[in-house]
């Protein structure tokens, strides 16, 4: 008995450790680590995902997969790991509508189609190329139906903001300035990099980025609003993610 409880606790701590490794945003399960051991045996043993996935559950997580990036994981809405753009730097009301519609953008860019979820293959996002497609998508945005209060209406009334804001404000020392829709997406873009979600690509230029397995998983588990979808319309219309 004794032998099968401290079995248990060891399977436990086990689980507790790999669910630690996926909150790490940059950590890597890399050939011989303790978190690639651990993803194999969520990956090989029925029992040990059983424990992970109900004590994820428990912390009001929820495990997407487990891509070659590591075990992605999901807060509920209102958990104590939910990401709140209150945990952001201070934005006024104007800028948190268009982060928010920044990432949806971002998100309707590289994942257009539904193929897109289950391609594991790399998608590349260039910051001047996202502004152009948000700005190609305003009028498709501001014809969304809704009321006041709903998603539809946050997103016309992002769309108005974002159109209204110039393409580049630049500083004395030639870099994006706030209150432009170019360092809107940059902010966003390095947002998704503390996240774990994408990563600078610096070797192709300086205003790329490469969106994760995590980021695939995130969009693909909260797909299905009109905004997003309307967006992805638009994209999958005009072409692939490059």
């Amino acid at each position: 008995m004794s032998g099968s409880v401290a079995a248990d606790l060891t399977e436990v701590r086990a689980a507790a450790e790999l669910v630690a490794f996926g909150l790490q945003r940059r950590s890597r399960p890399v050939e011989g680590s303790d978190y690639r051991a651990l993803l194999d045996r969520y990956r090989s043993e029925l029992r040990f995902r059983d424990v992970v996935d109900t004590m994820a559950e428990g912390l009001g997580l929820e495990v997407l997969g487990t891509p070659r990036s590591g075990i992605v994981l999901a807060p509920e809405p209102g958990g104590a790991f939910a990401t709140r753009l209150a945990d952001l730097r201070t934005m006024d009301q104007a800028e948190r509508l268009v982060f928010g519609l920044v990432l949806l953008g971002i998100a309707a860019y590289a994942y257009p189609q539904d193929v897109d979820f289950d391609d594991p293959e790399t998608k590349l996002v260039d910051v001047v190329k996202v502004d152009e497609f948000l700005r190609s998508a305003i009028g498709t945005l501001q014809g969304q139906e809704g009321g006041e209060g709903t998603p539809e209406e946050r997103a016309r009334a992002a769309a108005e903001v974002y159109a209204d804001m110039p393409q580049l404000i630049t500083t004395q020392t030639g870099r994006c300035g706030r209150g432009c829709t170019l360092k809107a997406i940059e902010d966003a873009l390095g947002w998704l990099v503390d996240q774990g979600a994408a990563g600078e690509a610096t070797s192709l230029g300086p205003d790329v980025y490469h969106l994760t397995d995590r980021f695939r998983l995130l969009v693909a588990d909260s797909a299905g609003g009109a905004a997003l979808d309307a967006l992805r319309e638009l994209r999958a219309a005009g072409g692939r993610a490059a």
